[in-house]
């Protein structure tokens, strides 16, 4: 792996990591390579399962937390969470046509997925500098302030994930065979 990161075991991993990774293998019935990259630092790992928990307890539903994600996961480039989140946004029952579109870099044919979606890459390909133009068309479709800060929760729990990944070029877990996505061009000429 990149930079020296190792994939911890039970056995490797911080005393401090081992019940967090416990947790992780009750919730999912195995423990993600994301996981196993984390746990080198018990905070970085108890962050993510945090931020993770918070953001499901936001103002949006799953298929909008699921877009939201996959929106700053192609922003940011991570190829890893790209392929896992293509399976997790499946299995909330996000539009297939949505999931390929944000793959893709496309616009979104439902107008309000397409508002979260252009938000979302928004906050996150401008750190948040976003103009007043752009929250106005935002609130428009639907949403309001308060889903505008829950958007930065998610903006806040993939950069733990997206960063460590290109960091560690952590490598795909075997249920994401099928779902791998390779980071467009332009995003790679501009890294």
């Amino acid at each position: 792996m990149k930079n020296d990161f190792v994939m911890h075991t039970d056995a490797s991993a911080p005393e401090a990591s081992r019940p967090l990774l416990d947790d992780v293998r009750a919730a999912w019935g195995f423990v993600p390579n994301l996981h196993t990259v984390l746990a080198e630092s018990p905070a970085a790992l108890e962050a993510y399962g945090t931020l993770w928990a918070i953001f499901e307890r936001t103002s949006l539903t799953p298929v909008e937390r699921n877009v939201a994600y996959l929106a700053i996961i192609y922003e940011n480039g991570c190829e890893y969470c790209m392929a896992g989140h293509t399976g997790l946004s499946r299995r909330a029952h996000v539009p297939e046509e949505a999931i390929a579109a944000v793959r893709d870099g496309r616009p979104l044919a439902d107008a309000r997925l397409e508002a979260l979606r252009r938000f979302a890459a928004l906050v996150t390909r401008q750190r948040g500098e976003v103009a007043p133009t752009d929250v106005a068309a935002f609130k428009a479709a639907g949403y309001d302030n308060r889903a505008v800060l829950d958007v930065l929760v998610g903006a806040a729990t993939k950069l733990i994930s997206n960063y460590a990944n290109h960091l560690a070029e952590t490598p795909n877990d075997a249920f994401m065979a099928g779902l791998e996505w390779s980071r467009p061009a332009a995003q790679r000429a501009a890294a």
